[in-house]
């Protein structure tokens, strides 16, 4: 039985569920987008135990002074919709042998509501699992006032209209690092690498081996499909071990990483590269890319072998799938 694993927030679903979460509070998008751009400096820096994604533990302090709890998750996870064809193509891969499992970085109330709605089992749902109540409880009365106090310095100093350009990192770096790395907030939250663990970067890698291995099956027959910096360890394994590692509307981040770019307004464009995938592995999708007619401009899919695709080539990948990732997610793709 062939495995395909899916990032929930892109390929699944267009919402960013933690960036809706934080609009519940005020001014909660823009303290959102610096926490965000502050997860990829350290992402990239490459911090000890931290991970891309870890970002859903670096807002709880702002979602628990606010009084954000697992309902109001729940409750936004509510109002998200699906990706096009999402439904549609699970169903075809179940009834066609294939076992599909959700490795995703959001928070366990989101990726279960999503998750059942489109027919998933709890245990192929692997995700973030975050207490609120338990956190809120080891929070003192001090620390919330440090996160207060926080909040108002990142509104004054650190927001912007392109944080991206990185005008604003060291300021960030500056602020941020004492916030969240002294002082005992940490080990209030778990900051340090222990207790609530996100379900990103090598650790969304780490549990695909355990499904594997649980199913007495290996990687380098399985397909993975990721859109994010969350995803890039994931598929860079995938396309190691021989798999088929695929960005559905990907960003900067993951692209260099994978096997296969499939842009595309309907996630029923995996489709084609699935088949070809199970016919003849690596090899029948290299030809399909390579003798694919032309798509459709607006929809797609528009298909992109990427082994070895370098300079103009994958900046023009890059350009495609940015403009298909604005149209489907929206608010989320201001974020990467």
């Amino acid at each position: 039985m062939p495995l395909i694993f899916f990032d929930l927030e892109g390929p699944l679903s267009p919402q960013d569920n933690a960036y809706e979460v934080m609009g519940l509070i005020p001014e909660g998008h823009r303290l959102f987008e610096v926490i965000s751009r502050y997860d990829d400096l350290l992402t990239l820096e490459g911090r000890e135990a931290y991970e891309p994604g870890d970002t859903l533990l670096l807002i709880v302090p702002f979602l628990l002074h606010h009084g954000i709890a697992a309902g109001d998750v729940r409750r936004v996870s509510d109002r998200a919709g699906l990706v096009p064809g999402a439904s549609e193509l699970l169903a075809r891969l179940r009834s066609a042998g294939w076992e599909a499992h959700i490795v995703s970085t959001s928070y366990e109330q989101h990726a279960r509501t999503i998750g059942a709605s489109l027919g998933f089992p709890p245990e192929a749902i692997h995700c973030t699992r975050m207490p609120f109540d338990r956190l809120r409880a080891r929070l003192r009365r001090e620390d919330l006032d440090r996160v207060a106090e926080m909040e108002r310095i990142i509104l004054r100093d650190l927001v912007g209209e392109d944080l991206s350009a990185g005008g604003k990192d060291d300021l960030i770096r500056s602020r941020l690092d004492p916030f969240y790395w002294g002082g005992g907030l940490a080990d209030a939250l778990s900051l340090g690498g222990e207790g609530v663990t996100v379900v990103g970067g090598r650790r969304k890698a780490w549990t695909m081996e355990a499904v594997a291995r649980s199913k007495g099956s290996s990687l380098r027959d399985a397909v993975f499909v990721g859109d994010s910096i969350t995803d890039v360890q994931g598929a860079r394994m995938i396309e190691s071990l021989g798999g088929l590692a695929v960005a559905f509307n990907g960003n900067a981040f993951i692209l260099p990483h994978v096997t296969v770019a499939v842009a595309a307004t309907r996630l029923g464009g995996l489709q084609p590269v699935l088949e070809a995938w199970r016919q003849g592995g690596r090899a029948r999708v290299k030809g399909l890319i390579g003798e694919a007619p032309a798509a459709d401009a607006a929809e797609g899919p528009h298909l992109h072998w990427m082994v070895g695709r370098e300079g103009s080539g994958l900046d023009e990948v890059i350009a495609l799938h940015k403009a298909f990732r604005r149209r489907m997610r929206e608010a989320a793709a201001k974020l990467g």
